[in-house]
């Protein structure tokens, strides 16, 4: 059986945002698939070893209904994803800035992630 390939960029930081894009990933690797999870500029915060998840206005509930689900942490699903095998790139970002990431990553420009996505079985962005 040929192997899928699967490709999620992650554009936001914002709390509700961030679950998506990992979820996916995790499930899609840990079914066997070759997954490349890319972040664009807003959501390479995500990455940052300082990031800490705050939900939009509004919907402030959602850290502790996360919390009380016992739903994993972003860091710790960014963990999983990469012991499943996901690859991480970050997006045209300049790697001088502040950002002091938590897991090796490459840098790549968006047209790179356009092209692995043509390629793709799936392509999903949030």
């Amino acid at each position: 059986m040929e192997t899928k390939k699967v490709v999620v960029l992650a554009l936001h930081d914002e709390l509700e945002s961030v679950y998506p894009p990992l979820n996916i990933a995790v499930g899609a690797a840990s079914s066997g698939a070759e997954v490349i999870l890319a972040f664009s500029r807003k959501g390479v915060n995500i990455l940052d070893e300082n990031y800490i998840p705050i939900p939009s206005k509004g919907i402030k509930y959602l850290s502790n209904a996360l919390n009380d689900f016992g739903a994993p942490s972003i860091h710790e699903l960014l963990d999983i994803a990469v012991d499943f095998g996901v690859r991480l790139y970050v997006v045209d970002l300049d790697i001088k800035d502040e950002t002091k990431f938590m897991l090796p990553v490459e840098q790549v420009p968006i047209k790179w992630v356009l092209n692995e996505a043509v390629s793709a079985d799936l392509f999903v962005h949030f």
